[in-house]
């Protein structure tokens, strides 16, 4: 119930934050529901672990699900999470009230290990608004900044150590003769090749004009 508490009372004080935040850009007192792109905790439906889009999404564990919003199946999510939740343990999430250097208050967070990767794959992935983000994981916006800044740098230093993650040359040639067949199969144009990268998932800039 303590942990509850906390966190409800943690995201108030962020949604007062916002609101003067408001009032400094606006000039004035300004109710934080004036901010149009900005969410409070009663805008959000359900809680962050339990009872949440992503929650649901994680407990019933769909491959194409999970490959249509992070880009990644089931057992690679998993695979991931493995180095990711030690990284999650062990280390304080910064803000301007905690120490960097105290110990991680695990309970009290919003999201757990598996959230903060959910989170940063569907950032990656998926080419959406903030605040889609924030519906899907039901956290405030400052919540969801703060989170998203430290779950990049704890993938970034996931990917580096993972085996599965890294791109390497073929060590023989019966290796490269492994992935060709493979490659040609989808792509009937390329042949003799070991490696491709497919596409991008990022926005861009087009021109107004078509033609």
């Amino acid at each position: 119930m303590f942990d509850e508490d906390y966190w409800r009372q943690e995201e108030d004080e962020e949604d007062s934050l916002a609101a003067f935040v408001g009032s400094a850009i606006l000039g004035r007192p300004t109710p934080i529901r004036t901010l149009r792109t900005y969410l409070t905790r009663d805008d959000l439906a359900g809680h962050p672990q339990s009872s949440s889009a992503w929650a649901h999404l994680r407990m019933v564990g769909n491959d194409r699900a999970y490959i249509t919003t992070m880009g990644v199946d089931v057992w690679t999510f998993e695979a991931m999470l493995q180095l990711f939740n030690a990284a999650w343990d062990s280390e304080a999430i910064c803000r301007a009230d905690v120490n960097p250097n105290g110990a991680p208050q695990l309970a009290r967070r919003s999201l757990d290990a598996a959230g903060g990767l959910g989170l940063v794959l569907h950032w990656l992935s998926l080419t959406m608004a903030s605040h889609s983000l924030q519906q899907i994981f039901a956290i405030t916006p400052a919540v969801c900044a703060r989170y998203l800044k430290y779950s990049r740098k704890l993938l970034l230093d996931v990917l580096r150590d993972l085996e599965m993650a890294k791109i390497v040359w073929p060590s023989n040639e019966q290796k490269t003769k492994y992935y060709s067949p493979l490659i040609k199969r989808k792509f009937p144009l390329l042949t003799k090749c070991f490696g491709f990268i497919d596409g991008l998932n990022f926005p861009v800039m087009v021109a107004d004009d078509y033609e």
